[in-house]
This record gives structure tokens, sequence and C-alpha cells, in this order.
């Protein structure tokens, strides 16, 4: 298989590692030389969102996993003009939940709420009208370099303390993209988030201290609920 990857960013360079150890081949965007990807084994194309799509090589699998701009779903659409029947996947974030609240699965209808998440709305709605589109709405991404606790440690009067929090990790994320684009069906519609949904309070709060950083403070404010689900039946990586 030829897998194409747009984005080679950690969810991408994750992606990438899992089919060339399966021997499929990958090609990836980048803005600029970097020896690294070729070390890698990815033909690297170097490409911006903003390039259009008459260069891009034919593929048997296209991952959109570029950042959204204003031009997002102008751009999605030009991808199915460029590749009408090859399947496309588009890496979305469950942040289109905008003003969503409760228990949210993939059956659950986006109620965008402000410019990032009408953003991510249009775009998808770009995506489910194409007989070839799928999508794959990302929580909070989290890995061992990168985690939402060090933007936090030791801020107060942080909103939302009993609220749940929808995290999943960065190589949970890459290799359900991963299983996806092996199936011969994929589906419409996939939640990458991990089952567990602990307090913010509680979880941030414990992270700080098994980190050795400074706590964040929340405010004694009322509960936000928005727990979102996912079909998927896996081995999920500690929060």
């Amino acid at each position: 298989m030829f897998i194409l990857i747009l984005g080679l960013g950690r969810t991408g360079k994750n992606l990438a590692k899992l089919a060339l150890a399966d021997s499929h081949q990958v090609a990836g965007t980048t803005q600029k030389p970097d020896q690294k990807l070729l070390d890698l084994g990815v033909i690297p194309i170097i490409w911006s969102s903003k390039d259009g799509t008459q260069s891009l090589p034919d593929a048997d699998r296209v991952i959109c996993a570029f950042p959204p701009s204003d031009l997002y779903p102008v751009q999605l659409a030009a991808l199915f003009s460029r590749y009408p029947t090859t399947p496309i996947v588009q890496i979305s974030s469950t942040g289109v939940f905008g003003a969503n609240t409760g228990l949210i699965s993939e059956e659950t209808q986006p109620i965008a709420n402000d410019a990032r998440s009408n953003l991510l709305y249009q775009a998808e709605i770009e995506v489910a009208n194409q007989p070839n589109g799928h999508i794959v709405r990302a929580a909070g991404l989290y890995d061992d370099d990168n985690h939402p606790i060090h933007f936090i440690s030791g801020k107060k009067d942080i909103k939302n303390p009993k609220g749940n929090i929808n995290l999943v990790h960065r190589e949970d994320l890459a290799e359900i993209i991963y299983q996806l684009i092996l199936q011969e069906s994929i589906a419409k519609i996939t939640h990458a988030v991990n089952p567990h949904h602990p307090s913010r309070e509680e979880y941030y709060q414990g992270k700080a201290k098994k980190l050795n950083l400074p706590i964040p403070l929340f405010k004694d404010d009322e509960k936000v609920e928005k727990v979102i689900t996912s079909r998927l039946k896996r081995n999920w990586r500690d929060l």
C-alpha cells in the first residue's frame, strides 16, 4: 500500500513508523527538507496546504494531518477533487463539540459555538459529504514529552474543576488511524479518546504532583460535564 500523509507532525510521524514497519510505502509532506524523514524511510514531499493538490502523487490512502487554517474546508474539497475514489482520512478534533455537554458519541450532532469549532464543523461537513471521506476526531493529545499539565502547571483560577478530561495518547491516535486505513470498509466517523474521564482537578493536580510541577489551582465553580466516548475497544495507554 502507498500511504500519503499530508502533514508530518508528531502524529504523522508516529503513523509513518507504523506503516513502514509493515513494509508499506509512505510519502509525507513537509515544508522544508528534512534528512530525518529520509532516515526514517519516508519519501519527503515539499508541500504546504496552500500549494494546491495537482503536484501530489497518487496514493492508496491519504491522511490529512495538516493544521486547519481559514481555508481548511476549501482545501479539503480540493483534495477530494484530486482523489475522487481514494479513501481520505481527515484528522479532526473533539473540539468540534463546542457547546455540546453530557455524554457524546460518534452519533452526536456537533454544536459549534466559536470560530474554531465552526471551522472544524464546516470541514467535517465537506468530508462527510464525500463517499470516500472519513473522519477521526482526536481528543486532547498528550505523550511523554508533551502534556497539557505543562501549560497549566502553577496557574490559578482554572475553570470547571469537576468537569471531565477527554485525552488520547499520540501513539494511540496513530495506531487507531493505521488500523482504520488497513480495513476494506472504513468507518465514517471514529472518536480517538481514552475511556477514562477523571475530573480535571483530580487528574491535573495528581499529574503535577507525579511530575514534581507546581500544582494548578481551580475555581470553585459549577461542573460542565462533557464525556466523549469512542466505539473502539482496545488497550489504551495510561493517562
